[in-house]
């Protein structure tokens, strides 16, 4: 299974209905909205760059499309020469009162994210490379056609017996069916986050400092 027509047309088969077009698409659309905040491998990326701007404070849609709707950013770094450094986060109050006269300019050393914006203080002085590491939303294939969406390769099944869940508890009103699908939703989920721990855990346990 790769595209979203090959998942309707699945859907439609085990449910053996060919009259819940609209409602399996609308179906499929919810299910991907309920799990696109939360954390998979294949919604992380180290992708989403933008270059300073002198006398710019303020990043948004229009200097990387992926800021606005981050769902949580691990870090932001820099790129001075040849040199990677990192840019630790404040709270967005204490960069508020930091930045009261706006004239504080030079080489940011601290960022907050705010009104779906990063904000960088002091204000660049410099053209500078920043990268961001970051979960993001994943969009839902944006047609029948689309080919590699991981919606519907990797999340496939999560998203497929959510699909089904959402069909039994809202059109079919059928409580087996939504009973059945619960478990098959907890299976898919618990395999998909199972294959994330593998891929981004460390392995190992560390100590607190209480």
């Amino acid at each position: 299974m790769a595209t979203l027509a090959d998942m309707k047309a699945r859907v439609a088969d085990e449910l053996a209905r060919s009259d819940l077009t609209n409602p399996i698409a609308s179906a499929i659309g919810d299910a991907i909205a309920f799990y696109q905040d939360r954390r998979f491998f294949f919604n992380e990326s180290r992708d989403l760059t933008f270059n300073t701007v002198v006398g710019q404070q303020w990043y948004g849609a229009a200097d990387n499309p992926n800021i606005p709707g981050l769902y949580f950013i691990d870090y932001l770094t820099m790129t001075v020469g040849n040199v990677v450094s990192d840019v630790p986060r404040m709270e967005p109050e204490d960069l508020e009162i930091l930045t009261m006269t706006s004239t504080q300019q030079g080489e940011p050393y601290a960022y907050a994210y705010y009104n779906e914006q990063i904000r960088l203080y002091p204000v660049p002085s410099q053209v500078w490379p920043m990268r961001l590491g970051a979960h993001i939303a994943v969009l839902a294939p944006a047609s029948d056609a689309e080919a590699n969406n991981p919606w519907m390769t990797i999340a496939e099944k999560l998203i497929r017996s959510r699909a089904k869940y959402e069909l039994a508890i809202n059109w079919l009103k059928d409580l087996e069916l939504a009973q059945t699908m619960t478990a098959a939703v907890t299976e898919a989920f618990d395999e998909l986050k199972g294959r994330t721990n593998r891929q981004t855990g460390r392995g190992v346990i560390r100590a607190m400092q209480f």
